[in-house]
């Protein structure tokens, strides 16, 4: 189950020559009578990555900002909307995938990494084991990352700033597409099992995330890439995180970007490689140039 610590990080970030590795791209050409920008996010970066990658002029200058998700929507709604994906079935819940002897002690190494100060395994044992996962990347990402806040959220920051600017705000899928993606994908079975290795072994995972962090503030976009694929034993999954979300992106940016000048924030694993949005642009007629 190597590919859960290495994917999961990656749908932190979820190509350009390494001598211009870059995270924020000018579409232009094609008919397009003002430029558009696409900014590639770690979903845990700090808001300091804005001025560093030189992405705020370009988002003041867009009429539309475009994210995975609206995660301008009301949080209720939201939680909703994932919720019944993120559900086990009576008879799969924690305490009926994980091995009960080794259970203890999977639970005191959740609770270094769970959201919340006392959260304990017992609290979600409704929830699939892919959530708890999730929850414990979050924690050990997060901790590789300088002057992170989780108040802060980057996605979130250019989609609720440029709401109260004004912006039309546009998601490229539902919250329950991507939930359905996350939770529903992977048998319940290998999702406990993804769980239990990455709870017994988190350095590996907190090496990973490092690494994929480091690359990312370097704008190293193939070395991600790289990192992403590195012992991927579920090749299944990572076509429909990345190439499947893309090429179902790439149908509807073109209608966007006719609407306006457009600013888009997605993970930046979408923009890379040759099955990326940098190159699905390119190949659809654009001029996609690195902003450096």
């Amino acid at each position: 189950m190597k590919f859960f610590k290495s994917s999961l990080a990656s749908l932190l970030l979820i190509c350009a020559l390494p001598a211009s590795a870059q995270v924020l791209y000018k579409v232009e050409g094609n008919g397009l009578k003002e430029p558009s920008y696409i900014f590639g996010t770690h979903h845990l970066a700090p808001l300091s990555v804005i001025e560093t990658f030189g992405a705020s002029e370009p988002f003041n200058s867009a009429t539309q900002v475009v994210g995975e998700i609206d995660m301008t929507q009301n949080p209720m709604e939201l939680q909703m909307a994932m919720q019944p994906h993120m559900m086990a079935p009576a008879d799969s819940t924690l305490t009926k995938v994980l091995p009960a002897d080794e259970f203890p002690a999977l639970n005191e190494e959740f609770k270094k990494w769970a959201p919340m100060q006392g959260m304990e395994l017992s609290m979600l044992d409704p929830m699939k084991p892919m959530v708890v996962t999730t929850m414990v990347t979050v924690g050990i990402v997060s901790g590789q990352i300088p002057d992170y806040n989780p108040n802060e959220q980057l996605d979130t920051w250019f989609q609720a700033t440029g709401a109260a600017n004004g912006k039309k705000i546009v998601p490229l899928e539902t919250a329950e597409q991507q939930a359905a993606l996350l939770f529903d994908f992977t048998p319940i079975s290998l999702q406990a099992e993804a769980l239990v290795e990455m709870l017994k072994d988190p350095q590996k995972s907190v090496d990973s995330a490092k690494k994929l962090t480091e690359a990312y503030m370097k704008q190293d976009l193939p070395a991600m890439l790289e990192l992403s694929e590195k012992d991927d034993e579920h090749p299944e999954f990572m076509e429909a995180l990345l190439d499947k979300r893309n090429a179902d992106w790439l149908t509807k940016l073109p209608g966007i970007f006719n609407d306006g000048s457009t600013f888009v924030a997605v993970g930046a694993l979408h923009l890379a490689g040759d099955k990326g949005v940098i190159e699905g642009l390119r190949k659809l007629g654009y001029t996609v140039t690195p902003i450096k």
